[in-house]
């Protein structure tokens, strides 16, 4: 009795690392590691005391995005003008479980990992799983370039 009691836990813990190893492999594949091209033309990742992540204002055309990296976390952020003249930044990291959510597309963000789906204006969530808003940055517009700014606190 106690030899299958211990082959049966043997069996347990190898089914159990397997599957660790499985949905680490997973979130690599369809997680964070999975995202978009992060400098468009014209910007710059900033070093500490640089210069800050700017992106030609011409490049993000109304209902359109720029992708530019958070100089924090080297994550994507979308810059978006959802109406002429108004500039949001979004993160690309969805709320739910850290997936990269698609660059804006018809008004809304989409993930890829569970279908949540975000709006790309405020970046407030459509459809879940996700019950939290994506992360927003301040852009501020300097002549022709918009400039990122820190992330804001929820």
């Amino acid at each position: 009795m106690r030899r299958r009691a211990l082959l049966d836990g043997g069996i347990a813990a190898v089914a159990l690392g397997g599957a660790g190893l499985l949905s680490g492999s997973l979130t690599a594949a369809f997680g964070r590691e999975d995202l978009p091209p992060a400098a468009a033309p014209g910007t710059a990742a900033p070093q500490p005391g640089g210069p800050a992540v700017t992106v030609p204002a011409a490049q993000v055309p109304v209902g359109g995005s720029a992708t530019v990296k958070d100089p924090a976390s080297g994550d994507a952020v979308y810059i978006v003008q959802p109406s002429a003249g108004t500039y949001t930044a979004l993160s690309s990291v969805c709320t739910h479980s850290g997936c990269a959510v698609n660059p804006p597309k018809d008004g809304r963000l989409y993930c890829p990992c569970h279908g949540s789906t975000f709006d790309a204006a405020t970046g407030a969530v459509i459809n879940g799983p996700a019950v939290k808003p994506l992360p927003h940055y301040t852009v501020t517009r300097n002549g022709e370039q918009l400039e990122l700014g820190p992330q804001q606190s929820a």
